[in-house]
């Protein structure tokens, strides 16, 4: 009997040995791929505090010969966006402002066609507003102040509440919002209210005051006029790091709120540690937040900040990525299996959507305890 029970003992050690080693194959075959397609940056996945895999891949600065690491500090653009709505949850929470409130109560000389627009419109991006200020670049020098007229004078692509459009737009006037209602900068009160209960310490936009050779540096391969017109391939190239233009020239950007924000991967996983613990909002505000109030595509709908859709295995998926057009960080947090997938690059061009796929697929199924199978 003692034999017969040795040998299941056996049997059992070395299928789960087999079983853990398949799943550190197919992250490992996933990494593989991702260096023969010259991919620079960081993939990270968690399970709660329980990291399942973390790996940097190529140059953050290639012409410094810097490879990307745990500690590089990289662009997570629109990711900005569920700060700004989670810190109007919490000054909703004190009663300090509501999400049915109208811009009329925050803004002076609100034209006819704007005031009807409430906070949630901004939150949902139903407003009306178009993407971006007109004549304007995404970095481009605004006034807080004259940002609000400037907005005042776009033209509302629909009527307020009728239907998603996608607008940096509406979240830079949230932003405003906070500091009207907070006395407070916007980046001052996201800080104290969440980056630092939530021990996130290398994340921000100014406050953090980075020095630049921690900064990933982007690179993109646009073409000029006479590549254009002749049809020539274009070289990748530096442009900078995310922060260049606030370097370079110092002022206010009408986009601030909308995006801008910097981080790592530990701080990303402070975050949804943050998030799975409930503890920043009440249980009732978390549902506000992501509940989904509008369609934005077939098979997802946005809430506050974040996009509410089904994801790999049919897992409920909450998530959202952000780029400057350069840059790509893409957050997805799986709450029925506690899990963050998190992506981060500083070469948008050469970003391999598919393995990125199978990379949550294997997550889902490690968490699950699923079997993955291996695509034939």
């Amino acid at each position: 009997m003692r034999k017969v029970l040795s040998f299941l003992t056996l049997l059992f050690f070395f299928k789960f040995s087999n079983a853990i080693a398949n799943e550190y194959t197919f992250f490992e075959n996933v990494d593989k791929a991702l260096i023969e397609k010259s991919f620079s940056g960081n993939i990270f996945v968690a399970h709660g505090q329980q990291i399942l895999h973390s790996k940097s891949f190529g140059y953050s600065n290639r012409e410094k010969k810097i490879r990307f690491s745990e500690n590089t500090i990289f662009d997570i653009g629109s990711i900005t966006k569920q700060f700004l709505a989670t810190s109007i949850m919490i000054l909703s929470e004190q009663g300090r402002l509501s999400v049915e409130d109208e811009l009329t109560k925050y803004f002076q000389d609100v034209p006819e066609d704007k005031k009807k627009i409430k906070l949630h419109h901004l939150l949902t991006h139903t407003a009306g507003f178009p993407a971006n200020l007109s004549n304007h670049q995404l970095y481009d020098v605004v006034d807080y102040k004259k940002l609000p007229s400037l907005a005042f004078k776009e033209r509302l692509l629909s009527m307020p509440g009728e239907k998603y459009q996608y607008s940096n737009i509406g979240y830079s006037l949230l932003a405003r919002v906070v500091e009207s209602v907070t006395n407070k900068n916007w980046e001052q009160h996201i800080s104290e209210t969440l980056l630092q209960p939530s021990r996130m310490t290398s994340t921000g936009y100014r406050i953090p005051n980075f020095k630049s050779e921690v900064l990933s540096i982007n690179y993109g391969a646009d073409q000029n006029a006479f590549q254009r017109l002749f049809s020539i391939e274009a070289k990748s190239r530096s442009v900078g790091h995310s922060l260049k233009h606030l370097y370079d020239t110092p002022g206010e950007r009408w986009m601030e709120g909308a995006g801008g924000f910097m981080s790592t991967v530990s701080d990303m996983h402070n975050w949804y540690l943050a998030l799975r613990s409930g503890k920043l909002l009440s249980e009732e505000s978390w549902k506000v937040l992501f509940a989904p109030y509008v369609k934005e595509g077939e098979s997802s709908s946005y809430g506050y900040g974040w996009a509410i859709t089904t994801g790999e295995k049919g897992s409920r998926l909450i998530t959202h990525n952000g780029s400057n057009g350069y840059s790509f960080a893409d957050f997805k947090y799986y709450p029925n299996e506690d899990l963050l997938v998190f992506v981060a690059t500083n070469d948008i061009d050469n970003y391999p959507e598919e393995l990125i796929k199978k990379l949550n697929v294997i997550a889902i199924s490690k968490v699950a305890n699923k079997p993955f199978k291996q695509d034939k």
